[in-house]
């Protein structure tokens, strides 16, 4: 079993209306699509939403595996300058 924390900022938060929340998964191999597919099956708004995802505080743009005990943040596009 692997438990994910999972973290929401900006509009994916009041999609959600969660700020955080902790999922558990009965496989011991699991990668971000399948997190992400999990949270826009229990939240269909993200589907509408821009956001990226960081994984152990760094950005990631790609799939990758997660390990027990990971936290992942789903961030709301925001502007550099």
């Amino acid at each position: 079993m692997m438990t994910i924390t999972v973290k929401y900022f900006g509009a994916v938060a009041d999609s959600t209306q969660k700020k955080e929340e902790v999922f558990r998964f009965e496989s011991e191999r699991i990668t971000l699509n399948l997190v992400q597919s999990r949270l826009e099956e229990q939240y269909p708004n993200l589907k509408n939403i821009t956001y990226s995802f960081a994984v152990n505080q760094s950005i990631t743009k790609e799939d990758v595996g997660l390990n027990d005990n990971d936290e992942i943040a789903l961030l709301p596009p925001f502007a550099g300058g």
